[in-house]
């Protein structure tokens, strides 16, 4: 008796559109049910703080997200933060990682943890087991610096570099180009600027670099157009060039091609054509966005026309409006395997639609290829779990191109033009098995009815893997192939042992666990159309079946999760949309938005490019800012500064006079001595005829504002000043402006402990006598909160308790007697720098500070008495 068949003729078209659509529908329940690494810093102990920092005895919370590892005295060691959840879009082979990072106090990474990860468990064990992958991120700075070369383990390159991504997502940066490493040489600049003797970053446009003589006045400017046109290739690659710009920011003076992976004798005909980079700078870099090249008439280099356009277009890219500020993680460099890997791709896709495809001797030398490239050397395979992986996470970075290319002909070919391309032209496996099969080895044929049955296993196995990846998440399915075999060899166990089994029994039966164990060919074979004539057949009534008793079984959890006593007993203090995370000012800083903009990527990208601009501006532990040129300056005649370093000033003099020199921002050579400014630690107390001699160079009285709005002069050549008072309040009103600019309208910023509000939030005060009981919580409405204690920065020196806010008028740390104040105003910039003035003054002058000045205040006095005072 026959079995009858599902044999439906429908028109071919919509088979095909079934096919595909049912591919999406499994992705989308994937996307559904997908899982991210959860565990935070809530599950660091002691022991796991003293593997990055030996001397850790306690562990304090920080305002955003991040753990102090302190010693017995107090003295802070180091930061820990995880990347999760800001880098959940950070995806490797198969998903996100989370990792406990340790940074120093110079924001360096002195070692990672890999806490969780939804990616390859193979991958990331070859990674938490090889100690040369976290060794050499130590002493990288992601705030300032370019990624270090990855040291990784075979086969889980891709996974290695997307934990790179988060750490620099986590960290609110984004990285420089892989591609184009090399910073730029003041040799190099000297070719445009023959005075060039100084190379800063440029105060307005991120990436750009400020040329300077030896006086300080600005020559012009230089812009690399890597990393924003590290996509525009030419023949074969990307370009860099190298641009000079005039100091009024728009006229372009010279484009120099810096480096580039197109072919040789190309590139050399477009460095020598000097006629067609000079007709380059005809346009403004205004110009550059709309530049329309036929128009325009920009002709190529003959012989080199590919080359020479990819250079204009490389100008037009970098200089678009969106590549102001600082991309996402961009392309790694060009790697020989990547190469390699889309030269496979291209004579696999030739031989598919060539006669050669039938000839038995290219196919044997095919297949020794790919056993030797794609197998033995860069061990790419496409298997089911990276196609459910990037089903549940998304599709991974760009650094994983080749690959995402690989998975995409795998799939998309046998749909849309009817050939089995991997299966038969590009699996390493594959051709192993058919290489054993032309051995002398008797071979045995199963019976027509175990043929039948076992043909049965591929899809059945699809079916299994999906029904897994769905409820089963942490299963790990790649443990049902045997490709990671090739990639981690011995060490993936079972795919090892599968492999194994496969290949021995391939000798006996051809091709067999293609044949009877392959489920990602199953799925190859599921999408692909036989012919012009297709018909509803009985995969696809399977396929039907299987995809809705998947849906039943996600919405049955969807509903049985909502209703599940847990979930009605979760809190949130405040509704908010996404929040934003980073570092700044050697402190963190966090914003949370209750509706999320268009692109929230371009947010983050415009914040960031706004602390660095801030703190290259105006913080002293920045050796090219301003304010550091200003107090290494021993001129004490008048001296231009730019317009928000003089307002600063300003504001801060009204703070001086208002307390009658307790708060002073000329006590910055005082704060150095006293171990809290850039030198660091210093655990020996100043000599006393040392703070005598910095005294002379300190005093508000010293420094004087000329009213033209941009110019100070002090009266002593060693008078410095120290903004961090200030700074990271008028930072949080710079911010906010970024954010109103692309529409948000309610959030929350908050930098080191200062807040600004728009909209209502609920706020708290912390109690440094105990964090879970706050000491004011308060609805914070279109305004600024600032505070300032002393809990978290007194530490140990020389047995005694010393406070980081030193005396203008003795030199040494004043003895307290408020221990937390917090100032309310409109504003941040106006609220900053009030508390540190209040507790400088001490009581009772502070009371009369804030009733003379209209201040809102709140104090914790030395004797643990909270009041609110006006």
């Amino acid at each position: 008796m026959r079995v009858p068949t599902v044999n439906l003729r429908l028109p071919y078209w919509l088979v095909r559109f079934w096919r595909l659509c049912a591919l999406g529908l499994a992705a989308w329940l994937l996307h559904q049910q997908a899982t991210i690494p959860t565990r935070s810093l809530a599950d660091i102990e002691l022991p796991t703080a003293r593997a990055f920092f030996p001397a850790t005895e306690m562990l304090e919370a920080q305002a955003e997200g991040a753990v102090m590892a302190k010693d017995i005295d107090g003295n802070a060691l180091g930061l820990l933060v995880t990347t999760a959840p800001a880098a959940d879009g950070a995806i490797g082979y198969a998903g996100p990682s989370n990792l406990l990072v340790a940074l120093d106090k110079s924001n360096r990474i002195a070692g990672i943890q890999i806490f969780e990860s939804a990616d390859t468990p193979e991958h990331v064990e070859a990674l938490r087991r090889n100690p040369a992958f976290a060794q050499s991120l130590v002493g990288w700075n992601p705030v300032t610096e370019s990624p270090p070369v990855v040291q990784g383990v075979a086969g889980a390159t891709l996974t290695g570099l997307a934990m790179v991504e988060g750490i620099a997502l986590r960290l609110g940066r984004k990285l420089d180009s892989l591609r184009f490493p090399d910073a730029v040489k003041l040799e190099e600049v000297r070719a445009f600027f023959p005075g060039a003797t100084v190379l800063t970053p440029d105060t307005l446009f991120r990436g750009w670099l400020r040329v300077a003589d030896a006086a300080g006045s600005t020559l012009g400017y230089v812009v690399r157009t890597s990393p924003f046109a590290d996509g525009v290739f030419g023949y074969a690659g990307p370009s860099e060039s190298l641009v000079a710009v005039a100091p009024d920011r728009q006229t372009l003076l010279a484009v120099h091609l810096r480096k580039s992976y197109d072919t040789e004798e190309y590139v050399d005909r477009v460095r020598d054509d000097a006629d067609y980079l000079k007709s380059l700078t005809r346009y403004k870099v205004s110009q550059w966005p709309t530049l329309d090249f036929a128009a325009e008439k920009i002709e190529g280099v003959a012989g080199a026309t590919m080359t020479s356009f990819a250079v204009a277009e490389g100008l037009r890219e970098r200089f678009h409006e969106g590549a102001m500020e600082e991309k996402t993680f961009e392309w790694n460099m060009l790697h020989k395997r990547d190469l390699a890997l889309f030269c496979i791709v291209c004579g696999a896709l030739f031989l598919t639609f060539s006669k050669w495809r039938g000839d038995r001797r290219v196919r044997l030398v095919w297949q020794l290829i790919l056993i030797g490239s794609l197998g033995v050397w860069l061990g790419e395979f496409v298997s089911l779990g990276l196609l459910a992986g990037w089903a549940r996470h998304g599709l991974p970075s760009s650094q994983a191109a080749p690959l995402l290319l690989l998975s995409g002909i795998a799939l998309l070919l046998p749909w849309a033009a009817r050939r089995q391309v991997y299966c038969h032209h590009l699996c390493a496996h594959g051709a192993a098995q058919e290489w054993l099969a032309r051995l002398p080895v008797p071979k045995w044929t199963p019976p027509s009815w175990l043929h039948r049955s076992l043909s049965l296993a591929p899809n059945l196995l699809l079916a299994g893997a999906f029904l897994a990846a769905l409820f089963l998440p942490k299963l790990p399915l790649n443990n049902l192939e045997p490709f990671d075999a090739w990639i981690l060899g011995a060490a993936a166990l079972v795919p090892f042992t599968i492999a194994l089994t496969g290949l021995i029994v391939s000798l006996f039966i051809p091709m067999a666990h293609c044949k009877y164990g392959c489920a990602t060919g199953a799925l190859f074979g599921f999408v692909r159309s036989s012919s012009s004539q297709e018909s509803f057949a009985g995969k696809d009534a399977a396929a039907a079946i299987l995809l809705a008793v998947a849906a039943f079984g996600v919405q049955s959890k969807s509903a049985l999760v909502a209703h599940s006593p847990s979930s009605t007993q979760k809190t949130s203090c405040e509704p908010t949309s996404c929040e934003l995370r980073g570092t700044a000012f050697g402190t963190t800083w966090c914003l949370k938005l209750r509706e999320a903009p268009a692109d929230l990527s371009q947010v983050r990208s415009a914040v960031a490019a706004e602390f660095e601009r801030i703190e290259s501006t105006l913080s002293h532990w920045r050796p090219d800012s301003a304010t550091s040129r200003f107090n290494a300056s021993r001129s004490t005649d008048w001296q231009s500064v730019p317009k928000e370093l003089y307002q600063l000033v300003k504001i801060a003099l009204h703070r001086s006079r208002a307390s009658d020199g307790a708060y002073d921002i000329t006590v910055a050579p005082l704060v150095n001595a006293w171990g809290y400014g850039p030198n660091g630690d210093i655990r020996t107390e100043p000599d006393p005829s040392e703070v005598l001699r910095l005294l002379e160079g300190v005093g508000w009285e010293k420094l004087q504002l000329r009213e033209d709005g941009h110019s100070l002069r002090k009266s002593h050549p060693e008078l410095s000043l120290d903004l961090g008072s200030v700074l990271q309040g008028f930072s949080c009103d710079k911010i906010a402006d970024i954010l109103a600019r692309f529409g948000c309208r309610e959030f929350l910023v908050e930098v080191g402990g200062e807040l600004l509000a728009k909209g209502t939030w609920t706020v708290a005060i912390e109690n440094p006598a105990d964090m879970l009981k706050p000491l004011q919580v308060l609805p914070l409405k279109d305004a600024a909160l600032s505070t300032s204690g002393l809990a978290r920065a007194r530490r140990k020196l020389n047995g005694q308790s010393v406070s980081h806010i030193i005396s203008p008028k003795t030199g040494y740390p004043i003895k307290p007697e408020i221990e937390v104040c917090s100032v309310q105003m409109p504003t941040c910039t106006e609220a900053d720098g009030w508390p540190t003035t209040l507790i400088a003054a001490g009581l009772p002058a502070a009371l009369d500070i804030v009733k003379r000045e209209g201040l809102v205040a709140w104090i914790l006095d030395s004797q643990g008495k909270w009041s609110a005072v006006r």
